[in-house]
């Protein structure tokens, strides 16, 4: 699964082994991930802020390619709210993460305490993270499709199975794969 990690760089600086730890664990687990930890924040400072922005933007829409986005919000930032704002209009499932016991006055109590339709909010501590990302992913992974029905006309319907079987596909991998190209044939 393709995941991103949104997170403040001041909070990157901050808490470099537990950012780390994240991208290491989802790594160990065969996912490819999407994150910023190799961009310094003394580099961002030296920048203007159009060139800072763009930066950001860039990196607002790798994330918009990924199945799934982690946010991590220990430290208060525009940039972190911002981004999560942007994604959740574009429908991307997220999971907010905080370390534990950093903003107390913004915890609720126990470890999840939103179970919004897609997205869902946890604490953890470094010798949690591997426990907290595999539970906050087997949580998240039955909501990350979303079924629609749609209804065809006979004939239609019997062109699309004709040649979903061509290609050995289901129909709705070979519906998903038209409306894929679509879409992105729009955006060019």
């Amino acid at each position: 699964m393709k995941i991103g990690l949104l997170s403040s760089y001041r909070g990157q600086k901050q808490f470099e082994k537990e950012h780390r730890g994240l991208v290491a664990h989802l790594e160990k687990r065969g996912h490819q991930v999407m994150h910023s930890l190799d961009t310094r924040l003394d580099h961002l400072i030296s920048l203007s802020y159009i060139e800072r922005e763009k930066i950001f933007l860039a990196f607002y829409e790798k994330l918009e390619a990924c199945d799934l986005i982690f946010v991590e919000c220990s430290v208060q930032s525009t940039q972190v709210g911002f981004g999560l704002s942007h994604l959740r209009s574009k429908g991307k499932p997220m999971i907010i993460v905080s370390i534990e016991g950093v903003a107390p006055e913004f915890a609720a109590k126990g470890n999840i305490y939103s179970e919004v339709e897609n997205m869902t909010i946890y604490e953890y501590t470094f010798a949690t993270i591997a426990r907290v990302v595999d539970d906050a992913i087997a949580f998240m992974e039955p909501r990350l499709d979303k079924r629609f029905t749609i209804i065809f006309p006979a004939h239609l319907l019997a062109k699309v199975e004709n040649k979903a079987q061509k290609k050995k596909l289901p129909k709705a991998v070979y519906i998903r794969q038209l409306i894929e190209k679509d879409l992105k044939e729009d955006k060019e």
